[in-house]
């Protein structure tokens, strides 16, 4: 087992409520649910019309005025695919590996992705992997609230983008002039179709993203007519601009500042904002988030270090008045 630091993002998100009715406190609520629902087998969310997809919190303690958990995400029955690396080879023959069992026979599961979060009060600092971000987090958080008692059927819970006060009042000092959203054309999953009566196989692609929504909205059906496949690798990409060109209106003005300031939720890769009289705002900027090292284990973080490093980083932001408990 190899011993190594790596480098993980953390990010800041305020818990909104749809009907914030007696200002309920998440952390409250979650240790609640926690506390209600203690066995795994009370806590895992299925998914998938085959009911072989779960998701759950695998991990959780109280610790320092705060709760922190792991939610993992992982698919029943599955064995990982692998390939034997060899340079010398002319082709590379696909394995299958199953789990092993655990010592007193229970089987085990190869994890999709893991989901670190500490909470407080209404806040929330997140570390999200590539196959389980914030998006599942916060459905699964309405998913065990709901299936605890603790959310009203006509209620939600929302994980809103944190943006630093200083970045606020830069933009609402000197105001916005123009709002560019920018993404590729395409994103695309490659896919193998089974041809019938035979065992070879065909590639296809299944396409989303903003770039091609946006398309579709304007152009309907005429879209998915198109030889989409021709733009793989083709860098092409798709401009928003909400702007204005000479003078606009004070009440216009405040319109473009909350256009700025709505899409802060988006990929900070995809956002870019001009201010009046010169001057950009980067998606980054948008987001209160930081890296940070951590010892980690054949790459798998130590999550007590991890939780701590979120939880002083929580209270640096506090401490410092960049957002407000």
């Amino acid at each position: 087992m190899a011993r190594e630091t790596i480098s993980k993002r953390l990010s800041c998100k305020r818990v909104i409520y749809l009907n914030p009715t007696g200002r309920p406190s998440l952390q409250a609520k979650l240790m609640e649910s926690l506390s209600r629902l203690k066995k795994i087998g009370k806590r895992k969310e299925i998914l998938g019309e085959d009911s072989r997809h779960v998701r759950t919190i695998i991990y959780h303690r109280s610790y320092a005025n705060m709760i922190f958990g792991i939610l993992a995400s992982y698919e029943r029955g599955t064995h990982q695919l692998t390939v034997a690396d060899d340079d010398d080879a002319e082709m590379l023959t696909v394995a299958q590996v199953a789990p092993p069992k655990t010592d007193d026979d229970k089987r085990q599961e190869f994890l999709e992705g893991v989901c670190y979060f500490g909470i407080f009060n209404n806040i929330i600092v997140v570390v999200p992997s590539r196959a389980l971000g914030t998006k599942p987090l916060e459905q699964h958080l309405n998913w065990i609230l709901a299936q605890s008692g603790q959310l009203e059927m006509d209620n939600r819970v929302g994980l809103s983008d944190v943006i630093t006060q200083a970045t606020r009042e830069r933009i609402l000092a000197k105001h916005v002039k123009e709002v560019e959203i920018g993404a590729p054309l395409i994103d695309f999953d490659k896919t193998e179709i089974q041809t019938t009566g035979s065992t070879k196989t065909a590639a296809g692609y299944e396409f989303y993203g903003f770039g091609i929504d946006l398309l579709r909205q304007i152009l309907g059906d005429k879209v998915d007519k198109m030889r989409l496949a021709d733009a793989v690798d083709g860098n092409i990409e798709v401009t928003l601009k909400v702007r204005y060109k000479q003078a606009t209106t004070t009440k216009a003005h405040k319109l473009l500042d909350n256009i700025a300031l709505a899409v802060r939720h988006l990929d900070e890769d995809e956002v870019k904002l001009k201010l009046v009289g010169g001057g950009d705002i980067k998606g980054s900027e948008l987001k209160l988030s930081t890296p940070v090292s951590v010892q980690a284990l054949d790459g798998i973080p130590n999550p007590d270090e991890l939780f701590e490093k979120m939880r002083e980083w929580l209270i640096q932001q506090i401490e410092n008045k960049i957002i407000e408990p």
